[in-house]
């Protein structure tokens, strides 16, 4: 089990190892580097209701900190739940939002572990994810995400009324499960492989997912953690950027205009990227008892998760680092707030609230 210590800003010093991807003349330049050296200085912790209902109580920085619900761990960002209480209110957790947001990018995250056990993870309902202002009118993108027993990633868009898209150019034995990407139910693409998500995810140690959002798709890579992509993607320095020429097919693409009918500029901007884990609530406890495997241990989501604490000690994120590359036309760098990248900071009371944790 791992034990995360406090977090304070600079407790941790990290350098980026030198290049093995393509030099800066690449039509990407990095923008930013969130990890243990600045993670929680950069994003804020989310401490109201759950909008998904969960049975979760997200809990703020000092909270987290006091119970070890976060810290840093293994030169990583933890990011967990309490393992230890039972509860008929709703579990400890964690959720934060960078207090930076984005239009369009490349996105590389390291991921080394995520909230999942082996024996169950019946309940869990974790996401890596972004969305922006005024949901769903400038949409969301669910990089990684899953519910229960569920043994490989969904990777899902949600916007505003108008979205159609298709999956030219998603991996072979990735299916589009719907092309509609309106509301709550959104268009998602369901994966394969056992080693993109939980239990099998944890045991090869994690990897890479990469996200890459432009005017024209959205697409996203997994590369697992000893394929050479992912080594190289971990050892990037700052001077040299990866070429997505050179990642091979996506695990998932979503096509706007063509082979779609979607203008991703008029759906998708401004978005914040959030790492959470709640319990139950419209999707882990509306299929509970569709699931075999959960419904054998309890009547509900809510009774399982409330009275078994001890099922979720491997309940957390441990992220390494997460990289966010621009396109060279695309505009100003990390700070600026002119029409291009769209790298803007968000209002000062969310920013106070996230220096408030630092010690």
């Amino acid at each position: 089990m791992v034990k995360p210590t406090a977090f304070s800003r600079g407790a941790l010093l990290a350098s980026l190892a030198q290049a093995t991807t393509a030099a800066s003349t690449s039509r990407y330049t990095l923008i930013q580097v969130f990890n243990a050296t600045n993670f929680f200085s950069e994003f804020t912790f989310f401490d109201q209701p759950d909008p998904t209902h969960g049975f979760v109580e997200y809990v703020d920085a000092p909270t987290a900190n006091r119970l070890s619900l976060a810290g840093y761990s293994q030169n990583g960002v933890y990011l967990g739940v309490d393992h230890t209480n039972t509860t008929t209110t709703g579990r400890k957790s964690t959720r934060v939002t960078s207090n930076q947001d984005f239009t369009k990018g490349l996105f590389i995250a390291d991921i080394a572990h995520m909230p999942a056990s082996a024996s169950s993870s019946c309940g869990l309902w974790p996401a890596y994810w972004m969305f922006g202002p005024d949901w769903p009118t400038s949409g969301e993108i669910d990089i990684l995400e899953g519910v229960n027993t569920q043994k490989s990633n969904s990777i899902t868009l949600h916007t505003a009324k108008g979205c159609e898209m298709a999956n030219t150019g998603s991996l072979g034995s990735t299916k589009l499960a719907n092309g509609n990407c309106e509301g709550n139910t959104g268009c998602g693409q369901t994966t394969s492989a056992t080693n993109n998500y939980g239990a099998g995810f944890n045991d090869i140690g994690g990897g890479i997912y990469a996200l890459e959002w432009t005017d024209d798709h959205i697409a996203v890579w997994f590369f697992p953690r000893n394929s050479n992509t992912c080594k190289s993607l971990a050892a990037a320095s700052p001077s040299s950027v990866p070429h997505t020429s050179n990642f091979g097919t996506p695990l998932a693409k979503f096509v706007g205009n063509g082979s779609g009918n979607c203008s991703i500029p008029n759906h998708f901007k401004d978005h914040n990227i959030v790492f959470d884990t709640t319990f139950c609530g419209d999707w882990a406890g509306q299929v509970w008892g569709q699931d075999d495997t959960c419904k054998s241990l309890a009547d509900t989501c809510e009774d399982w998760v409330g009275q078994n604490p001890e099922g979720f000690q491997e309940a957390y994120w441990l992220v390494n680092d997460i990289k966010v590359y621009q396109q060279v036309d695309q505009g100003p760098a990390a700070g600026q707030t002119d029409g291009g990248f769209g790298v803007q900071r968000k209002p000062d009371e969310e920013r106070r609230r996230a220096r408030s944790f630092e010690t």
